[in-house]
């Protein structure tokens, strides 16, 4: 499997809806990634252009 781009670190405002890299409005998808410390860290994908953001959402667990 190849490695993904390093996401992009994003600030939420208001409300996140739209990708910032091509505009398209309807919300994003999400991708678990596995950290070092544990838990794990949460990226949100735009599903038109594949834009990877960290919005510094994490979750514990195994």
């Amino acid at each position: 499997m190849s490695q993904a781009k390093t996401p992009k670190r994003l600030e939420i405002a208001d409300e996140l809806r739209a990708c910032p890299e091509c505009d398209y409005t309807n919300g994003f998808h999400v991708s678990f990634v596995r950290r070092e410390s544990g838990g794990v860290r949460i990226v949100l994908i735009c599903p038109s252009c594949s834009a990877r953001f960290d919005v510094d959402w994490a979750m514990a667990g195994s």
